[in-house]
């Protein structure tokens, strides 16, 4: 079995100590090759602007969500990793 792991880089636009309740779920937490898998990133900023979330796998990325770029989501190729923009969601 192979296992990876993903990493997420979560970014307030200030430096104040906004970030609160950060929760992670991979559903499944264990997919075959070619398999779905849905990643959540759960968080309350308190009123802090978002600045960026950030899906890695290793030390690369591959899915970035900016609110102030423009388009705000961005997808880098990966192997083996494939996201549906359709499926993305932010709220």
């Amino acid at each position: 079995m192979m296992r990876s792991t993903l990493y997420l880089h979560l970014q307030a636009a200030t430096a104040s100590p906004g970030l609160r309740n950060l929760a992670l779920v991979i559903k499944p937490p264990w997919v075959r090759r070619g398999q779905e898998a849905q990643l959540h990133c759960q968080y309350e900023m308190e009123g802090a602007p978002l600045y960026s979330v950030k899906w890695y796998r290793g030390t690369l990325e591959f899915y970035r969500y900016s609110p102030f770029e423009n388009p705000p989501a961005k997808i880098f190729p990966f192997t083996g990793i494939k996201v549906d923009v359709s499926k993305t969601t932010l709220f």
